[in-house]
C-alpha cells in the first residue's frame, strides 16, 4: 500500500527534504546578501553626511559675519547627528534599534569637541546621565537632532558668562512607556515669562515639530539650583500590529 501510494503522488520524502533544505539556503543567502547591502549603503551615507558636515564647518570657519558663520555650524552639527545614527547602523547587526545611551555618549563627544576648537582654555563639560535601551532607529535619529539644538542652545548662552560651563543630558523611559530627555545647564536661567511656544528660531520650532511627531511635547523651566532645563517628553510604545480585513 505505501509503494502504490508513493507511485501515485510520485515524490518522494527525501527528495522533498533536500528541496525544503535548499531554499531555506537560498532564502537565508539572500537575506544575508540584503543585510551587507544595508550596511553598505549606510556606511556611505554616514561617509556623505561627515563630508558635508565638515564641508559646512570648514566654510564657516572662513566666515566674517557671525549671523552666518553660526548658521552654518549649526548646519554642520545637525548633520552629524544624523551622521552618528548611520555610522552605529553600520557596525550593529539590528538595523531596526540603536543602544541610545552609547549613542549620546558619541554625539556629546563630538558636540563638545565642535565648540570647543574656538575657545582657548575655557572648561566646558557634558555629562550623560542615561541607562541602557533600545530605540527605534527614526526616533533616535530625530532625539540627536533635538539634543543638538539643545546643548548648542544652552553652550551659546552659558559659555558667554566667562565661568565654566557644564551641560547635563539626563534620559529616563518611564513605567507609561514614555521617554523624558532632559538638558540642563549651568548658566543664569530662563528669562521671565519664557515660553518655548513662542520663540521663533529654527532650532526650537524644528524641537518642537520632532516632538510633536513623535507623540508627545517639549518645554523648558529653571532649574531649582539655577540653570535652564530644556526637556521632551515623548512615546516609546511599540506601534500598534497592523489590522487585519
Amino acid at each position: 500500500m505505501p509503494n502504490s501510494a508513493r507511485a501515485v503522488t510520485g515524490t518522494d520524502p527525501l527528495v522533498e527534504i533536500e528541496e525544503l533544505r535548499a531554499l531555506i539556503a537560498h532564502h537565508e543567502e539572500e537575506l544575508r546578501q540584503r543585510d551587507l547591502l544595508m550596511r553598505e549603503v549606510n556606511h556611505r551615507v554616514a561617509n556623505s553626511l561627515q563630508l558635508a558636515s565638515s564641508m559646512l564647518r570648514m566654510q564657516a570657519h572662513q566666515e566674517e559675519d557671525l549671523h552666518t558663520r553660526e548658521s552654518l555650524e549649526k548646519a554642520g552639527l545637525r548633520l552629524g547627528s544624523i551622521q552618528h545614527v548611520h555610522g552605529r547602523l553600520y557596525r550593529s547587526g539590528d538595523m531596526r534599534t540603536i543602544e541610545f545611551s552609547q549613542y549620546l555618549r558619541e554625539l556629546s563627544n563630538d558636540l563638545s569637541s565642535s565648540m570647543l576648537q574656538n575657545e582657548g582654555e575655557q572648561t566646558f563639560t557634558i555629562e550623560v546621565d542615561c541607562e541602557r535601551m533600545r530605540l527605534p532607529t527614526d526616533h533616535v535619529s530625530k532625539l540627536g537632532l533635538v539634543v543638538n539644538e539643545f546643548v548648542t542652545n544652552a553652550f551659546k548662552h552659558t559659555h558667554r558668562l566667562g565661568s565654566p560651563c557644564c551641560i547635563s543630558i539626563h534620559a529616563r523611559k518611564q513605567p507609561d512607556e514614555r521617554l523624558v530627555l532632559e538638558v540642563s545647564d549651568t548658566g543664569d536661567g530662563l528669562p521671565e515669562n519664557f515660553d518655548m511656544a513662542r520663540v521663533k528660531g529654527l532650532g526650537m520650532r524644528l524641537v518642537r515639530f520632532v516632538a510633536s511627531s513623535l507623540g508627545g511635547e517639549a518645554g523648558a523651566r529653571n532649574a531649582d539650583g539655577g540653570g535652564a532645563v530644556f526637556w521632551v517628553n515623548i512615546s516609546v510604545a511599540p506601534p500598534p500590529p497592523p489590522a487585519h480585513d
